[in-house]
């Protein structure tokens, strides 16, 4: 069996992991998607019926809030930035189950010195 980790030990790893959370405010929730997309032009190869040559394909970041689904076109900076706001959600997301687990080990062990 594993030995039980002490409250002082617990609370410490919490607050490494709590700093790690305010370390990095650029954050988004979201999907990368690839798309190509038809110009207004009535004359152009992307309207062609038999061979149609999209323009693009472009990249765009989508994500749903309030039950809205919502997209941003994204030029090559934007997109490097796009990917970074991913990982930096991702990697939060892997703290909070850490902080998580940190409390839940406080509470199983710990309880009475809450």
């Amino acid at each position: 069996m594993k030995n039980k980790p002490s409250f002082k030990e617990l609370i410490k790893n919490r607050q490494q992991l709590l700093v790690k959370l305010s370390k990095e405010a650029f954050v988004l929730r979201g999907s990368l998607r690839k798309q190509g997309n038809i110009c207004g032009n009535p004359n152009c190869k992307c309207k062609d019926a038999e061979n149609p040559a999209l323009h693009g394909p472009y990249h765009y970041l989508s994500h749903r809030y309030n039950n809205k689904s919502q997209s941003i076109f994204l030029t090559p900076k934007k997109f490097l930035h796009a990917q970074k706001g991913l990982n930096n959600y991702k990697k939060l997301i892997e703290i909070l189950y850490e902080l998580s687990e940190v409390n839940f080990q406080i509470l199983r062990y710990h309880y009475d010195k809450l």
